[in-house]
């Protein structure tokens, strides 16, 4: 197990709710110059809608890329069931059983897309908090830094004023100041 004292020591505490977000380039950038090759295309590769990404010879990065997939598949199975169509069709490649997380359907019923990204979010960055366990200065505490990294960065470009104005492009209606 490679160490990486200096590379996760120089990096920002992140925090969900931190409002200035180290970019992704810093961190590549420091991860560029002290990380082994291997280790650094494992990071990589993990970005947050590579999900297409094909089984790794790291557990750590399966764990959570089947984990992301059974959540999306769940809201897929939602999605269909209020449209009155089969999922298959929809469903990312099979991952076993789907996990009905009480928090899915609580995103799902939400009343703003905003608010149910939010709610997905939080338990993104609780898992990701769990698999970090026992991983302080590795390859492993990087990528799950990582992840967390393009949470917030797709956290920070979600908001009111830009959704609304997609929404009025999309149905080519004049946008209405919020």
């Amino acid at each position: 197990m490679s160490q990486y004292y200096f590379a996760v020591a120089s990096l920002p505490h992140l925090d969900y709710d931190m409002e200035k977000i180290p970019t992704v380039e810093q961190f590549l950038e420091t991860c560029e110059n002290n990380l082994k090759p291997e280790h650094l295309k494992l990071i990589k590769s993990a970005a947050f809608d590579n999900l297409e990404l094909a089984r790794t010879n790291n557990k750590i990065l399966n764990n959570w890329l089947a984990w992301e997939k059974n959540l999306r598949n769940n809201l897929v199975v939602l999605r269909a069931e209020n449209k009155n169509e089969p999922p298959e069709k929809y469903l990312r490649e099979d991952q076993g059983t789907l996990l009905n997380y009480r928090f899915i359907s609580e995103a799902y019923e939400s009343d703003s897309p905003l608010n149910a990204e939010d709610i997905l979010n939080l338990e993104r960055w609780s898992y990701l908090d769990e698999i970090e366990v026992g991983h302080h200065f590795d390859e492993i505490k990087l990528l799950v830094y990582y992840i967390k990294l393009q949470i917030l960065w797709r956290k920070q470009s979600l908001n009111k004023e830009k959704g609304t104005r997609k929404f009025s492009q999309l149905l080519e209606l004049p946008v209405v100041s919020i």
